[in-house]
């Protein structure tokens, strides 16, 4: 028996088996600390006799990729392995679940998806990144579009405009973090920042690994299938905002 709290451990433990990612246990003080390998790439979860978790470690995708494991974990489930026919009912899962979803997000995350199964691990991250980069830009302007007050609407776009997309994101957090129509349903806004920053983290990360020839980049096949099942959410979660800011507009 380690030092963490054991719930918390096996589930750590279990995702990160069935992922089939390379990890060490040892144990720190008061703590289980699970140090995670992914090609070139090392991050760490302690799992704490309280229960929390902390995650360590240089950005990377199997960092991003921890960070939404902690996440999961405190919503009660964490990334689990996925059969091969649920991979194969990725897209249909999505149009299920969002049904009003981009054609160019869909094709993006097909196309992800095809060089998965071809095991061009590479393509698979830049094309998720593509179409992570579409779902953000179509937040990012949902959100200004439906900031009721025209100067504050024309002073957001001024600052979104003609940036990059990592940029766009950063100007659309700050407006959004002292927004006063945030949602209240629980299913969207707990946790929403840190929930929509991991994710679009790691799919703008690894895209750039790969759209930036200036390393070979160093994908895992586990953690690249484990942010496809994820993507799903992450989506959803993107569209029930943009909804959310249609149908009730934006005061800022």
């Amino acid at each position: 028996m380690g030092n963490g709290d054991d719930k918390e451990c096996e589930a750590v433990r279990s995702s990160l088996a069935s992922n089939q990612l390379e990890f060490e246990e040892s144990d720190i003080q008061h703590a289980t600390k699970f140090t995670v390998r992914s090609g070139g790439n090392t991050a760490s979860i302690n799992v704490f006799n309280s229960g929390k978790l902390h995650v360590e470690g240089k950005q990377s995708p199997i960092k991003n990729w921890l960070d939404q494991l902690k996440v999961s974990i405190g919503n009660g489930s964490g990334p689990m392995a996925l059969l091969p026919a649920e991979i194969e009912k990725f897209p249909q899962t999505l149009r299920e679940r969002v049904g009003d979803c981009d054609d160019v997000i869909l094709w993006f995350f097909q196309e992800s998806l095809k060089c998965y199964k071809a095991d061009s691990m590479a393509g698979a991250a830049f094309m998720l990144g593509a179409a992570s980069e579409k779902a953000i830009l179509l937040l990012v302007n949902s959100y200004g579009n439906a900031i009721r007050d025209q100067t504050h609407r024309e002073k957001y776009f001024s600052r979104v405009n003609n940036k990059m997309i990592s940029k766009k994101y950063e100007e659309f957090k700050g407006s959004y973090g002292g927004c006063k129509s945030k949602p209240t349903d629980q299913l969207i806004a707990q946790d929403l920042t840190q929930h929509l920053d991991n994710a679009f983290s790691f799919y703008r990360f690894s895209r750039n690994a790969v759209g930036h020839p200036q390393i070979v980049p160093d994908l895992d096949k586990g953690v690249v299938l484990a942010n496809l099942g994820q993507f799903i959410v992450y989506v959803e979660r993107i569209y029930a905002l943009i909804n959310h800011f249609k149908q009730g507009g934006v005061e800022v």
